[in-house]
């Protein structure tokens, strides 16, 4: 916001001189949040990858919630004459890859513990594939990984920005049932149940953020127009 009001270039130096610690504390930070408040809901159970897995599930989201996002606010000039087909097909790209990225990190994580069969690990899958909650791992399987990875090896739907919005939007869904996954067969193994607070928790912090960031987008503009790397951005032939 400072920039696109000063036009000031040391901004956007200090910018990238922050982003490579940034995103190493990201890292760490995800990490311990991850093993504090998802692994040690089963104390004896360990995962090297489990942080991993949950911060590019946490980039699998932001990614589906960019092009959501992006694709409403089209509606809103000078966004909508600027943004092509092109954008949007290398943001379809994107979403690709991080959806496939988090499938890989899911069967790895599978893979090597099933192999191993240690019983500190073996029951935490279990957990998962007894009564209700096998089903939704199924579910994850075809709507997290499958349907989402076939859909978007269409040139046409990654060029599409609705349907690329469906799309995203479908993901964002099942990264919420993905994380219920992880955490509530703690809470009743053996047996599917859902809590009231299951869904109105989420719904409620969501809306919280959802109002906060609308309100923050009201007070900027749309594009950044201070960026000095704005005009190459735009360059390019309009498809």
């Amino acid at each position: 916001h400072e920039q696109d009001r000063t036009g000031d270039r040391r901004l956007l130096l200090k910018m990238q001189w922050l982003s490579a610690p940034g995103l190493a504390l990201y890292g760490l930070t995800g990490t311990f949040a991850a093993v504090d408040w998802m692994m040690s809901l089963e104390p004896r159970w360990y995962s090297s990858i489990f942080g991993l897995l949950i911060i590019g599930g946490q980039v699998l989201s932001a990614m589906a919630f960019v092009i959501v996002a992006l694709v409403l606010l089209t509606a809103y000039q000078p966004l909508g004459r600027v943004l092509q087909p092109r954008h949007m097909h290398n943001l379809g790209k994107l979403l690709l890859a991080f959806v496939m990225i988090w499938a890989y990190l899911s069967f790895s994580q599978l893979l090597i513990m099933w192999s191993g069969n240690l019983p500190e690990e073996i029951p935490w899958y279990l957990h998962r594939l007894e009564g209700g909650w096998r089903w939704v791992g199924v579910l994850l399987i075809l709507f997290h990984f499958a349907l989402p990875f076939f859909l978007l090896l269409s040139r046409d739907l990654k060029r599409t920005g609705p349907k690329l919005a469906l799309l995203a939007m479908l993901v964002v869904v099942m990264r919420m049932v993905d994380l219920f996954w992880l955490t509530a067969p703690e809470f009743s193994p053996g047996r599917f149940h859902i809590h009231w607070m299951d869904i109105a928790a989420p719904v409620g912090m969501g809306g919280v953020w959802l109002a906060v960031f609308a309100w923050h987008l009201k007070t900027r503009p749309l594009l950044p127009v201070g960026d000095p790397y704005l005009a190459v951005v735009l360059e390019g032939e309009h498809e």
